[in-house]
């Protein structure tokens, strides 16, 4: 975004920039001299040539009679003619009056009477579009990409520039201040796919506004020009260029840049407030909890953005058009995980992710592809496994914890070490040790322990285990204290039902998985600082049962498994 100067200033800018170019003679011969072939038309200003050709009226028009607007859309009583009049070196290319561009269009874009917003509008996504700081000159080995005072990028060939041909007897023209190609059409300003999606009316409301929320503005140093500094010993810019960053942009893709090209597939309108009314009901924080409106807004749609950005860069996507992957793709999870997140195969191919939007809109830097079917799988954005390594776990008070790599079980060299916590209580065989699991969603998770053979004891754990969830009031809820009725023979042979603790009892052949039992979560706790949920594991051995039983719990994982209705 750039602030311009106003037009009186224009000798403070012309001191500054000898400054600036003064003392690298390189940089400044690479934009201000002039060795292609003389033209037929006199060395004159930018203006003045522009005037001089017949059949570009009406852009010159445009340019008398459209002021430029600070970044706020204030006219500063400059006119982009006054521009071209001044001293700085810019290339122009000329739009010809039959440049495509409709009476009703020129209409308003040579209006002497624009309201401030005309002004702002006509200069930012007309005028700007076709003029570019520097020299950039066009021939036979010219090619890549110019980016205009609009902030556009287009690419340029030695016939055209972005698909518009050059009148080949105008073009090249030199000028006192700059160059000028005159073209046969004009360039089209396209949004990015960052100012559509912020833009749009139909998602200002739903999604535009709170994106557009975690922008903020920086100074561009390298490329702002500064005259000096205050009295306060702040440096002064004349000629200022503002960064946009987003925090959200950051972490999904730079969808706000000109040299990169995205897709983002996004849901309509009704897609988007029936997935949103869905998904935030796992995103409901206790009330007691600070900001917890704001926290179930923020994570429902954090959610549902987690695979609606790619980059289509071709060094990116080195297997597209087989498959694609969104932004957030990070193979090293995939490999972990051994699950397809944020990959999607023949995305071009009926049924595929591209290929089943309802429409497209392309913006300048890639496209937006329009579905009404939700097609993101919930178990590989947030309704996920959450796994706690035991190794990983050293917040156990009065324990004595110790990690072992288990490399064979009953002589049998595993292919991969696994590495286990060795949980006991020193001088005790009988403990209870309690595990806080975070960053649990509302609803229903099947609680798991994964437990290692004890290649030490050479005996399996006798572990009861319950789960308990600390409720905002700070009172402690028991989740899973599973009771289970055996039937024994009594001293007379008859059957008795005996009610009793349900008792892990690990099989020493291999790493033994054993369900705890389903919990249903009452709150969200996903990225909170401190956990609720707590899984206590009991040592059931005794005086009497220790000859059977180790004491000593090699502690794989525990696992949190979403119970998907």
């Amino acid at each position: 975004m750039k602030n311009y100067f106003k037009f009186s200033m224009k000798s403070v800018l012309l001191t500054a920039a000898v400054v600036v170019f003064a003392s690298c003679n390189d940089t400044w011969n690479d934009h201000y001299s002039f060795k292609e072939t003389e033209s037929s038309h006199p060395v004159a200003k930018l203006s003045e040539t522009l005037g001089s050709i017949s059949g570009y009226e009406n852009f010159l028009k445009a340019l008398e009679t459209t002021q430029m607007c600070d970044k706020y859309g204030r006219p500063q009583g400059i006119t982009f003619m006054d521009l071209l009049s001044e001293d700085q070196f810019l290339t122009v290319w000329a739009p010809s009056n039959n440049c495509g561009i409709t009476q009703d269009e020129w209409k308003e874009y040579t209006n002497p009477k624009k309201t401030a917003a005309q002004h702002y509008e006509v200069g930012e996504k007309f005028i700007k579009n076709h003029i570019a700081r520097f020299k950039h000159t066009v021939g036979a080995t010219s090619s890549g990409k110019i980016y205009m005072l609009s902030g556009k990028a287009f690419t340029s060939a030695p016939d055209a520039i972005g698909g518009k041909s050059y009148d080949a007897n105008e073009k090249n023209i030199r000028c006192s201040n700059g160059i000028l190609h005159c073209i046969n059409g004009h360039l089209e300003y396209l949004k990015s796919l960052y100012e559509y999606i912020t833009q749009a009316p139909e998602y200002k409301d739903i999604f535009g506004d709170w994106f557009k929320s975690f922008t903020i503005e920086t100074l561009d140093l390298e490329k702002s020009i500064a005259s000096g500094m205050n009295d306060q010993g702040e440096i002064v810019y004349v000629d200022s260029v503002m960064i946009e960053s987003n925090q959200l942009m950051r972490r999904f893709g730079y969808i706000h840049t000109e040299d990169s090209t995205y897709a983002i597939v996004m849901p309509t309108p009704e897609l988007f407030n029936n997935v949103y009314d869905r998904i935030k009901e796992s995103y409901v924080y206790a009330e007691k909890t600070l900001n917890n409106d704001s926290l179930q807004q923020y994570y429902t749609r954090v959610t549902m953005m987690t695979d609606m950005f790619y980059n289509m860069n071709p060094k990116v996507q080195k297997y597209y058009p087989d498959s694609v992957f969104s932004t957030r793709y990070n193979a090293t999870e995939n490999r972990r995980d051994g699950k397809p997140y944020h990959i999607f195969a023949y995305p071009n191919e009926p049924g595929g992710l591209f290929a089943n939007a309802v429409s497209t809109q392309e913006c300048s830097n890639g496209t937006i592809y329009f579905v009404d079917e939700w097609p993101f799988a919930d178990t590989l954005t947030y309704l996920r496994q959450i796994k706690l390594e035991a190794e990983s776990y050293t917040a156990l008070a009065r324990f004595m914890l110790r990690q072992q790599s288990v490399n064979s079980i009953k002589g049998k060299r595993l292919e991969n070490p696994v590495q286990v916590m060795r949980i006991s209580m020193e001088g005790m065989s009988s403990w209870d040790a309690k595990i806080y699991i975070n960053n649990n969603l509302k609803g229903k998770y099947e609680v798991k322990m994964v437990m290692a053979p004890n290649s030490v004891a050479d005996m399996p754990n006798y572990i009861h285990p319950a789960v308990s969830y600390v409720m905002p009031d700070n009172k402690e809820q028991v989740l899973i204290d599973s009771m289970r009725v055996d039937t024994i023979i009594d001293s007379r042979g008859r059957k008795r039902a005996v009610t009793s603790k349900f008792f892990a009892i690990n099989d020493t052949s291999k790493f033994d998985t054993v369900s705890l039992g389903i919990v249903d979560l009452p709150y969200c706790n996903y990225e909170m600082n401190q956990a609720r949920l707590a899984v206590t594991l009991s040592s059931g051995v005794n005086e009497q049962n220790s000859s059977k039983y180790a004491s000593e719990l090699w502690l794989d994982c525990l696992i949190l498994d979403p119970v998907v209705e």
